[in-house]
């Protein structure tokens, strides 16, 4: 769109907010005053209109804190006219200007006051009043940002304990360190021994960081936030910072407090690689003032951030994460335990040597890799069931069913599984060689290249996990 064309619909904008103003104050009936409010709200939309194809950052903000100031004008007007209308009851013709502001100010006792005491022509001229009204306006808005950060504090127990996860035991101790002895034991951190206030989880995707925070919020005895960009990102100019102070603020209220950031990366990326725009580096900034600002006390609050791409964060931010724990690939012991995790609520046949023999061959999986391969190797025995043509009935401990045989068994009747009625059929125990049928299928996702980058930054700005 050209820019003559979006200066034309702006002009128009404004013209029309300013007529409708003007006539909605000028008005002295109920219709006229109706018809201002309504080319007002024709100019917002248009206005609108004009802030979604403006390309410069600089107009399209000053747009936006128009479209707010306008908004709340409109607001007041609405509720003007739907009150007079309901005191009127369905009279069309207002009183007088004077008579009018006398009505505001002393309603009749059968009538009912506008429940935010002004419109766009009435507004209180006492100082007092308005700074009342402003700080009543202020914690109104500071409770709906709380509101939409409170779906963030965890209420219940992920019910994940430090046995759930599969080796990392490094990373496990330091987490301990930092978060839950602190909290259990605060009298010993007194003078230089003082806990850590941010830790950064970064490794591979799937290799347990998510899991490892859900741990945390088990093991501790504080509040525990989980937010991601989504919940503290905003399209409306600087609601962005006010979620973020506001999430500080609340986590200071209720300290001990863990905030658990998810891909923080996404809106922490570094500031001189050009990707970002103005309203992003306000929101790097505010990030940075409340983790480490003049001004704040973070004491008892830490920050624990969870990302695939250390190597994008900004330096600011890779400072104010004091420990950086590498969360690499499981080793073999840790896939044994992983898979043993996995399958002890699965009937299977696999013995000890069978489960060490699969845990080496998956070299290069992470924790997520394989849980997709637990998963396919467990629908082995319903795929056999499927293509068997021939069925037999057996005695199981919940009775006899249906069990897919040989078509030479002497026993078995021809059918397909089916033709079986629900309850009836039997899944056989999952086996060795269901797992060599679905390795080959099942790939690992994070490829050499992946790791050497981790690694040369682990070796840089990291410590092993």
């Amino acid at each position: 769109m050209s820019e003559g064309f979006l200066n034309k619909i702006r002009d128009q904008a404004i013209q029309l907010i300013a007529q409708g103003k003007n006539e909605y104050l000028a008005g002295t009936t109920l219709e006229a005053k109706q018809g201002g409010y309504d080319k007002m709200k024709l100019g917002c939309q248009e206005l609108v209109k004009y802030a979604r194809q403006e390309t410069n950052q600089q107009l399209c903000q000053i747009a936006s804190q128009k479209l707010n100031e306008f908004t709340t004008e409109m607001q007041n007007m609405k509720a003007y006219l739907e009150n007079y209308k309901a005191s009127m009851q369905g009279q069309s013709q207002l009183q007088p200007l004077q008579q009018q502001q006398q009505f505001s100010q002393n309603p009749q006792p059968s009538q009912q006051k506008p429940s935010n005491g002004n419109n766009g022509m009435n507004k209180s001229t006492n100082p007092q009043d308005v700074q009342d009204q402003g700080k009543s306006k202020l914690v109104e808005g500071q409770q709906a940002l709380r509101n939409n950060l409170s779906t963030a504090i965890v209420t219940e127990k992920p019910n994940v304990s430090w046995d759930d996860v599969a080796g990392l035991e490094k990373a496990k101790d330091s987490l301990k360190e930092a978060i839950i002895t602190p909290m259990r034991f605060p009298e010993l951190f007194q003078g230089a021994r003082k806990p850590w206030m941010g830790i950064l989880l970064y490794g591979p995707p799937g290799t347990g960081k998510t899991f490892l925070a859900k741990a945390c919020a088990t093991e501790c005895e504080g509040t525990f936030f989980s937010v991601s960009s989504a919940d503290l990102i905003s399209k409306f100019v600087g609601e962005s910072e006010r979620l973020i102070k506001e999430l500080f603020n609340m986590a200071r209220e209720s300290k001990p407090t863990i905030i658990f950031i998810d891909e923080v990366d996404s809106m922490t990326g570094n500031r001189e690689s050009g990707g970002g725009n103005e309203a992003s580096s306000r929101v790097k900034t505010q990030f940075l003032v409340e983790m480490q600002g003049v001004g704040n006390n973070n004491e008892s609050v830490l920050v624990l951030g969870a990302t695939n791409l250390p190597w994008s964060l900004d330096p600011a931010i890779r400072r104010r994460f004091e420990k950086r724990i590498y969360i690499p690939l499981p080793d073999v012991q840790g896939r044994l335990q992983l898979l043993k995790n996995k399958m002890k609520s699965t009937p299977n046949n696999l013995t000890p040597a069978e489960f060490e023999d699969i845990a080496k061959m998956l070299e290069g999986y992470s924790g997520s890799d394989m849980n997709t391969l637990v998963r396919d190797a467990c629908f082995e025995p319903l795929r056999k069931t499927e293509r068997a043509t021939h069925f037999k009935q057996t005695q199981t401990p919940q009775g006899m069913k249906y069990m897919a045989c040989s078509p030479s068994d002497p026993e078995g009747q021809q059918m397909r599984m089916y033709d079986i009625k629900g309850g009836q059929l039997y899944l056989p125990h999952i086996e060795y060689d269901d797992f060599l049928s679905v390795l080959p299928k099942c790939r690992p996702s994070v490829s050499q290249g992946d790791l050497k980058k981790y690694e040369d930054w682990t070796s840089e700005f990291g410590q092993e996990g």
